[in-house]
């Protein structure tokens, strides 16, 4: 990674001070940067062509301005010098889309985990899902349906192995989560912005507890379930987390019986795109050893979480 050409880069194209410093912090569907300079801190995110689209950027910047325009604490996108957010770079690994972020203020929470912070989690994801309510804009991403979460990857996975056992097991429990959310649908899930990764890696806390949101590529229009962190139901250790998380949103916005039905249906389908995202992204260029050993494995992660989550 060519860091002196992306700081001279981000030097030609935005209001920073120098001299700066890049690091890279992580690299997936996206290479993330840490940016340093004199005064302050950025993350720069530079996201690859195969992962996201300039329109799929747009709408997450716009959603992002949005929630700051409404008060909700995130990690704010800055404007070049020409007016935009999200900027053309060539880089070693191909053509992408960037867009720099400030640091979000305070520190990422470390184990172990009060229950005051699963409340004021639980609080953040309702005020971002109030905020978003009346979001609007030109730029799309697809919608975080069941097609989009099941079907497609679903698909995806069936075609690169032919043991009968696992793809039974993989259909059956496409079709028992697709059964159930659309017999959940009917009784009024909510719909709208979500972040889409809502976990405690994608926050930061402050020194005085406020919780500043990150990270919101994996979001867009979805069930609000989601961003309820249903992979706790049933997880006897985290159940005063989980209720706490709830008190937290309830304080805020109403949380329906529904809701909390479907969470952990929801996070089995993220599961199984999950899979799909690491295909794509870096099993599948791997050879064919390597993505049969990895289907495998995941799939045993399926079973293991459907018989806890579903049961």
């Amino acid at each position: 990674m060519d860091i002196i050409k992306i700081i001279r880069y981000l030097a030609s194209i935005y209001p920073i001070d120098l001299p700066a410093y890049g690091e890279l912090l992580r690299s997936y569907t996206n290479d993330v940067f840490l940016i340093s300079t004199p005064s302050k801190q950025y993350v720069l995110k530079a996201y690859k062509e195969t992962w996201r689209k300039e329109q799929e950027i747009e709408y997450e910047v716009a959603l992002l301005n949005h929630l700051v325009r409404k008060g909700l604490r995130v990690s704010n996108p800055i404007m070049g010098n020409d007016g935009r957010y999200v900027h053309p770079l060539e880089m070693l690994n191909g053509k992408c889309n960037v867009v720099l972020f400030e640091y979000a203020e305070g520190k990422k929470p470390t184990p172990p985990f009060s229950l005051e912070l699963y409340r004021e989690f639980g609080v953040a994801i309702a005020r971002m899902h109030t905020m978003s309510s009346d979001f609007e804009s030109d730029f799309q991403r697809s919608p975080l349906n069941l097609k989009y979460l099941v079907d497609t990857p679903v698909s995806l996975v069936l075609s690169l192995f032919d043991e009968n056992e696992d793809r039974l097991f993989l259909c059956e429990l496409a079709k028992q989560i697709t059964v159930k959310m659309n017999e959940l649908d009917r009784y009024g899930l909510d719909w709208g912005p979500i972040h889409g990764d809502a976990t405690l890696d994608n926050l930061h806390v402050t020194d005085d507890g406020q919780i500043i949101l990150y990270d919101f590529d994996s979001g867009g229009p979805g069930w609000r379930a989601s961003d309820l962190q249903g992979w706790a139901k049933n997880d006897n250790e985290y159940a005063d987390k989980w209720r706490m998380f709830q008190d937290g949103y309830r304080s805020i916005r109403q949380l329906k019986e529904v809701e909390l039905q479907a969470a952990p249906y929801l996070h089995l389908s993220w599961e199984i795109w999950g899979i799909k995202v690491d295909l794509e992204q870096r099993i599948l260029k791997q050879g064919t050893e390597k993505t049969a050993s990895y289907i495998q494995k995941q799939l045993r992660s399926l079973r293991e979480n459907r018989e806890i989550l579903l049961s």
